[in-house]
């Protein structure tokens, strides 16, 4: 059974058909790269899949149970929070920009979910966070606040964040976009690790090496379809459709 089935998904904002029909599914432990020119609609189907934004039409489902199903909605798209709040936990987001709370320590920040869902007691989320920020290389910086942390620092930490919710599936939405090239490898070695540990993940990037390297799949998406997945080495060495050779021709100038 697959871990994630995606069917169909479709999404416009007014006019703007933005996702023109996407599907696909993920097996557990695989790492799923998406990859598009800006505007391809990578970030809406991350957004799609972790409930922040509604499809307008299409299923999608995490180990066989049909979290949304577009046909069942009201005529007025809507979904109950409670049910947003549900399905969100079987995702973890980690955004471009890391999207930490100000006010709260590296330690507070990773442990502040679980508590306040009551996964877990605030000790037992607090012991969980310094476990998991020792594992992002962040045991000396548990106390800082995000504007003391660089960014490379800051986007560990929102992985951490996202690991404390044991997600079925951890996303990342361009997860080095924002850091200056010196501070992007340090990132990377952190979702190679997990890549290595058989952690499920779906990245949208646009560093093609790392996506060749550490992806099972790519997914290659172009005006809100999908034109071309497959094999990631194969895909990124020898892409069958000519849409995927200009835009990897193009990235890689």
């Amino acid at each position: 059974m697959s871990i994630l089935e995606v069917k169909d998904i479709k999404k416009k904002f007014e006019n703007t058909e933005v996702l023109k029909g996407i599907s696909f599914s993920m097996e557990e432990g695989q790492v799923v790269s998406i990859i598009g020119s800006s505007g391809s609609g990578k970030t809406t189907l991350l957004r799609c899949l972790n409930f922040i934004e509604t499809p307008d039409e299409g299923i999608i489902s995490v180990r066989g149970k049909e979290l949304f199903n577009a046909a069942n909605l009201s005529s007025d798209k809507h979904v109950r929070e409670e049910d947003i709040r549900q399905n969100r936990l079987h995702f973890g987001m980690v955004f471009q920009h890391f999207n930490l709370f100000p006010q709260y320590t590296a330690l507070e920040n990773v442990a502040l979910a679980p508590t306040l869902l009551k996964v877990k007691t605030e000790d037992e989320a607090k012991k969980e966070a310094r476990e998991l920020l020792d594992k992002m290389g962040l045991s000396d910086r548990m106390g800082n606040y995000p504007h003391q942390l660089s960014g490379g620092q800051q986007q560990r930490v929102a992985i951490a964040r996202a690991l404390a919710m044991h997600p079925d599936i951890l996303c990342f939405d361009e997860p080095t976009s924002a850091l200056d090239p010196e501070l992007t490898g340090e990132v990377l070695k952190v979702i190679r690790s997990l890549a290595e540990s058989h952690t499920t993940m779906i990245i949208v990037t646009h560093e093609m090496n790392f996506a060749r390297d550490v992806s099972d799949t790519i997914i290659f998406m172009d005006q809100g379809v999908i034109t071309e997945q497959g094999d990631a080495k194969e895909l990124i060495d020898h892409p069958k459709m000519e849409r995927t050779r200009q835009f990897l021709s193009a990235i890689a100038k």
